[in-house]
């Protein structure tokens, strides 16, 4: 089941952002329709289906954002320490000079 906790921990603005909130607002909008009306043209049993594949889309979401934070951390913190290096052996060379 979507929890409204999943939704929340996921603060993008992106297309993975959209994609998120649209699959659960879907299954929430699904299920209000369901609850007001007994006749619903949806069993329980596609709602439940419906809820895994929204579970699905924001998991797969929330690690594809997690993946890329840690890709893009790791690279900042090496381009850092490649340049302050650099800076250390700049230094190093005037001051010697």
């Amino acid at each position: 089941m979507i929890h409204s906790g999943t939704s929340k921990e996921f603060h993008g603005d992106g297309p993975a952002s959209v994609a998120v909130q649209t699959a659960v607002a879907k299954v929430q909008e699904m299920t209000t329709k369901a609850q007001e009306n007994a006749s619903a043209k949806m069993s329980e049993s596609d709602l439940q289906s419906m809820h895994s594949r929204a579970d699905v889309i924001t998991y797969a979401v929330l690690a594809e954002v997690q993946h890329f934070e840690q890709y893009r951390i790791g690279n900042f913190r090496d381009y850092m320490t490649q340049y302050l290096r650099g800076q250390i052996e700049f230094y190093k060379s005037a001051s010697s000079s």
